[in-house]
């Protein structure tokens, strides 16, 4: 008895990772319980499972989802055959796993047995009957079968950690081939709710379902076999509990998964008025529109809770109809197997052991069932992660290219270039301009006029709708993406800083790079001052998509994680827009040097800043309506002279008020 004391507690400290959907997790508490006689903690076990079990549910929420269900209603095996093949590689631990299920079998057929010896000891031996090996053998059994099913959970829970890893890490791994076109259509919240709550859902689906077809596969089969032996005619009628169990799931079962998607979707749209009234808390409470957004987020709850409803009650109508159809049989296998023993065809103790197998018969079938419904509700989730792992990037390096990479680059230009994003609407058209090595470019105009969209375009970020982009002459495509985008230094208006040491921020930009070569590109960049007065230096501590820093300081940190990379292409999008003015003719200082030998773009709108480039286009439109020097442009008296003239007679009043208010303090 304190062997199986000690099983229950083992039991007990382990409820995090059984589930009152797993057959066999089951078995186990129930041997245990009644062994025990732990009926009310057996139930008090089960009711918490499955609390647990719906909070996991609850959790796998996602955030808002712009991408609707279209699928039909419907069952797709195709899809889950592809999903199943994740668990199929884990073979060693698939065959312990059936090993234990057919022990398991097994081992549930001898309590029957044992009551058919034992009764048979009683009638003929009368009070000399060995009771005490009967008990032995009964103990042992419930021992048996529980160190089995021990060993089939443990290996259960390493079959799922498995495949929850290899379904995430195959995701996370298509993402990252991906092109910014991809991200553009796909907000991040849509992408992470894929990656944890889609594929750890999916995972846990996998790993049990399969493995309870598995166990109640090896079960039924054992106790069919056992009661075609003792009475085929009466194993017939609880054999008729499978194909009316299976009409049914036919029935309900697109009911059902419209219903669930109807929830997700739902779901989808709440969780991203959550992340959008958080994210933009500082505007909503600026207007003072706390009370709307309020009101829409009762509207969309209210949503969920009517699908929620629909959705459980066509769920909660399957299962009482399938336990009372199995109640049915049981209740007319009895009643049969009841006349045969009063008729003297049966013996009682073989009609008991019979009646109990019948019901070890049904409950695999029911769990299967089950099951059935879960995998119907999570088919939403199992056609969005195959949906990320089958995208295909639209930006991909050629195969067949017979071009070498150059060891430098000595020019850039572009050939009647055009483009358009998914609209279909042009932002970019008949662009033409060339810039050689040890020259600069600035692209100036105004705000929406296609500037940063022709950036990307040279980075080949997107690719070109029309036109070429050359780089010594060939077409940039014709070179591998990797090698491309590694020779160029790419630093943006709003630059991202990882949580962790402003060093390993610099350091990003080329891993092996030495610490005194990452203060050196720190020192070029204006940004060693501001580390080094910080309380830990370049030890600082980021923060959160560098939280801790403010946005000039973001920028510094960003310039100088591009110069160390060394690249031959630097690529400043309003690199400097939230520096001082000291700061910034100190960084144009400090890199002009670096700048003789590079290709530099420049997308500016302080013109001030941008007086010695080589060359400068003016882009209006999605067109390049000027372009040459400075000094030229500002002889043609045009838009880019004009603009010009604005910003500087907004500058000298600027200054003016300045030096009024020194002047009135002193």
């Amino acid at each position: 008895m304190l062997i199986v004391s000690s099983l229950w507690n083992t039991v007990k400290s382990c409820k995090s990772v059984l589930t009152t959907n797993c057959f066999p997790c089951r078995v186990l508490i129930a041997n245990c319980a009644i062994s025990k006689g732990y009926s009310t903690k057996l139930f008090n076990t089960k009711r918490s499972l499955l609390r647990m079990a719906e909070s996991t549910s609850a959790d796998s929420v996602e955030l808002k989802d712009e991408f609707q269900d279209t699928e039909k209603a419907q069952m797709e095996f195709r899809l889950w055959r592809r999903l199943f093949g994740y668990i199929l590689r884990y073979k060693l631990h698939l065959s312990i796993i059936a090993f234990c299920g057919a022990v398991t079998g097994a081992t549930e057929m001898f309590p029957g047995l044992i009551v058919i010896g034992m009764v048979g000891d009683i009638q003929a031996n009368g009070s000399d009957a060995n009771l005490t090996l009967w008990a032995i053998l009964i103990l042992l059994t419930g021992l048996l079968a529980s160190a089995v099913v021990s060993g089939f959970v443990m290996y259960v829970c390493k079959v799922r950690s498995n495949s929850s890893y290899t379904i995430r890490d195959d995701a996370f791994r298509n993402i990252q081939q991906q092109a910014f076109r991809f991200f553009d259509r796909r907000p991040v919240g849509w992408l992470m709710s894929r990656l944890m709550s889609d594929c750890e859902r999916l995972s846990n689906i996998l790993t049990w379902a399969f493995l309870d077809f598995m166990w109640g596969t090896t079960m039924m089969l054992s106790f069919a076999i056992v009661m075609l032996v003792l009475n085929w005619k009466l194993a017939l009628f609880a054999f008729v509990f499978i194909p009316i169990i299976a009409w049914i799931t036919v029935k309900l079962r697109r009911s059902i998964l419209r219903t669930a998607r109807e929830v997700r979707a739902t779901n989808s749209f709440l969780t991203g008025t959550i992340n959008e009234s958080i994210m933009g808390v500082l505007t909503s409470k600026s207007f003072v529109q706390q009370e709307n957004h309020l009101k829409d987020l009762q509207q969309t709850t209210n949503k969920l809770y009517n699908s929620s409803v629909e959705n459980l009650t066509r769920s909660a109508v399957y299962v009482p109809i399938v336990m009372t159809t199995g109640s049915m049989i049981t209740g007319i296998t009895l009643a049969v197997g009841g006349i045969e023993v009063v008729q003297g065809v049966f013996a009682v103790t073989v009609f008991l052991a019979f009646m109990m197998w019948v019901r070890y018969f049904l409950e695999p079938a029911m769990e299967m069932a089950a099951w059935f419904t879960e995998m119907q509700t999570a088919q939403a989730s199992a056609e969005r992660v195959l949906a990320v792992m089958d995208a295909q990037p639209d930006i991909v390096s050629r195969s067949n290219s017979t071009y070498a990479t150059p060891k430098e680059i000595s020019s850039v230009q572009v050939r009647n270039l055009g483009f358009a994003y998914d609209s279909g609407v042009p932002v970019l058209h008949d662009i033409n301009l060339r810039i050689n090595a040890g020259e600069s470019l600035a692209i100036v105009g105004p705000t929406g006029g296609g500037k940063t969209t022709l950036v990307n375009l040279l980075c080949r970020f997107y690719e070109p709708t029309f036109g070429i982009v050359e780089v010594n002459g060939i077409d940039y495509r014709e070179f591998p993406l990797n090698w491309y985008r590694s020779q160029l230094g790419v630093v943006l208006q709003h630059p991202h800083v990882f949580s962790g040491p402003i060093l390993e921020n610099i350091r990003y930009g080329r891993i092996e790079a030495t610490d005194e070569e990452v203060v050196a590109s720190a020192c070029l960049a204006g940004a060693h001052d501001f580390i080094e007065a910080m309380e830990d230096g370049y030890q600082t501590n980021a923060g959160a998509g560098g939280s801790r820093l403010s946005a000039g300081q973001k920028q510094l940190v960003s310039i100088a994680r591009a110069l160390l990379s060394d690249p031959q292409v630097l690529v400043f999008d309003e690199a400097t827009s939230s520096v001082d003015t000291d700061t910034e003719q100190h960084i144009q200082q400090g890199i002009e040097q670096l700048l003789r030998e590079r290709i530099c773009f420049i997308i500016a709108h302080r013109l001030s800043t941008i007086r010695n480039v080589d060359k400068i286009a003016f882009v209006e439109s999605g067109r390049i309506v000027e372009f040459g020097p400075h000094v030229e442009l500002l002889r043609q008296g045009g838009l880019y002279a004009k603009m010009y003239q604005q910003q500087s007679m907004r500058e000298a009043v600027r200054v003016s008020f300045e030096l009024a208010e020194r002047a009135s303090n002193e």
